[in-house]
């Protein structure tokens, strides 16, 4: 993503991740603080032991093998629509795939993010809300009140949205999450 951000000649931009691309986006941030604007990590997990459990034993169905399932899903909807090989969806999957199988922890990565960063889930996402309460604590979030004039808010701009009524699954075409969004990424000073 940083050398996609060279290629472009951005200055800044805000960078966006959803669920593996949150990941992605905290990932670049806290390696490219100074080529990152602002964060928004939506639905993106810091360990897999926060996942539920039965989620993980799905994610290891994940393979070329679930390709036909996975053609009624929004997922493989979307993917038809924007792919320029849609016949490679089985390869993408292949890929996905491996990649849930690995471990990881980005709680060091979290905790060192030098840009705004805010992190957003669903109420009814992969993981509790806990484990995004954890998150922004790791920011500084959450451990006092916010104050009057917003003195007691975590250094650094960051902030945390729960949003009611989604899952994992609509989060990320939802009117409220845009407006989240762009609420979060407008109201940050240059």
């Amino acid at each position: 993503i940083a050398a996609l951000i060279d290629h472009l000649g951005l200055k800044k931009p805000d960078l966006v991740g959803y669920s593996l691309g949150g990941g992605v986006a905290m990932h670049t941030a806290a390696k490219y603080p100074a080529k990152v604007r602002r964060l928004v990590a939506a639905s993106a997990n810091l360990r897999p032991d926060a996942i539920y459990a039965e989620m993980r034993v799905q994610q290891g169905q994940v393979n070329a093998a679930a390709a036909e399932f996975m053609k009624e899903t929004p997922m493989y909807q979307l993917y038809q629509r924007v792919a320029p090989r849609p016949e490679d969806f089985p390869r993408l999957l292949d890929k996905i795939g491996a990649s849930m199988a690995q471990d990881f922890d980005f709680s060091e990565e979290v905790r060192g993010l030098q840009v705004p960063t805010l992190i957003v889930a669903a109420d009814a996402d992969m993981a509790p809300p806990s484990h995004y309460v954890e998150a922004f604590k790791l920011l500084g979030g959450g451990q006092r009140d916010g104050g009057w004039m917003g003195e007691g808010r975590p250094a650094g701009g960051h902030a945390l949205a729960i949003l009611p009524g989604l899952t994992h699954y609509n989060i990320g075409t939802s009117p409220l999450f845009a407006a989240v969004t762009l609420a979060f990424l407008d109201d940050q000073p240059d």
